[in-house]
């Protein structure tokens, strides 16, 4: 039998990938979507009463992201969310949701930049140096700094606030965060330490969002499978091994 999986954000950059690849997977099938009342999608099949899903996958807003939430602790559904710019209410919410559900928060589904983020985490533990992060992602995002690069950089100091400089550029303690908005690019991040003994550049580039998508889909394959509580992308890597 297929696992029944709904979307949230069925409508957006990374729904409408997740709805294709269902389609195409031989052990997943979109039971249904849940869009903004402002998406052309609104009349829709995605806004029909929901079967019963085995999984929600929520690439929504953070508006949306209370009602998904509230949704799956109701009907004791897992959770995989992507949805970033949340605020510290929500990852509270997060938390106290886990006791009644699996569910797992990630700002990015790539192993890659998963593995890039406890790197960080480890040198920057050993070796005193200086860093910079630097985000580009499509005109169409609408948080800034991207999750990603705040995840990144809270990888290298977990505490403090990200303070605004100016349009494009925040500051996490010591860590400049520089962003930008261009064309159609799925995300490059790019990281630099420095200190008086080498310099060490980091970048990842995603040739297109289909990797968030995938990524979101093998976590949601493996969270379903778990019992109540609030799981990371470390703990899923780890589960590969």
């Amino acid at each position: 039998m297929k696992i029944q999986v709904g979307i949230a954000g069925a409508s957006g950059r990374i729904g409408k990938i997740l709805c294709e690849l269902i389609e195409q997977s031989s052990d997943l099938e979109l039971s249904c979507g849940f869009v903004s009342e402002k998406s052309e999608y609104a009349n829709d099949k995605f806004n029909t009463t929901c079967e019963k899903s085995d999984i929600w996958i929520d690439f929504s807003t953070p508006d949306a992201f209370e009602t998904v939430l509230t949704h799956c602790i109701e009907t004791k559904t897992p959770l995989v969310t992507g949805t970033t710019g949340l605020t510290k209410k929500h990852f509270k919410d997060i938390e106290k949701a886990a006791v009644y559900i699996p569910i797992l928060w990630a700002s990015n589904f790539s192993i890659s930049i998963n593995l890039i983020q406890q790197m960080l985490t480890r040198y920057t533990k050993l070796v005193e140096t200086n860093a910079e992060i630097t985000e580009i992602h499509h005109i169409h995002k609408k948080d800034m700094p991207s999750g990603t690069a705040i995840t990144l950089a809270r990888s290298i100091k977990p505490h403090g606030i990200i303070k605004k400089e100016t349009e494009n550029h925040y500051q996490l303690e010591d860590i400049n965060i520089f962003c930008k908005r261009e064309a159609e690019i799925a995300g490059i991040h790019k990281i630099e330490l420095d200190n008086d003994s080498e310099q060490i550049t980091i970048e990842h580039s995603a040739k297109n969002p289909k990797i968030f998508a995938q990524g979101a889909l093998n976590v949601a394959r493996w969270l379903i499978k778990q019992s109540n509580g609030q799981y990371t992308m470390s703990e899923y890597i780890e589960s590969l091994d």
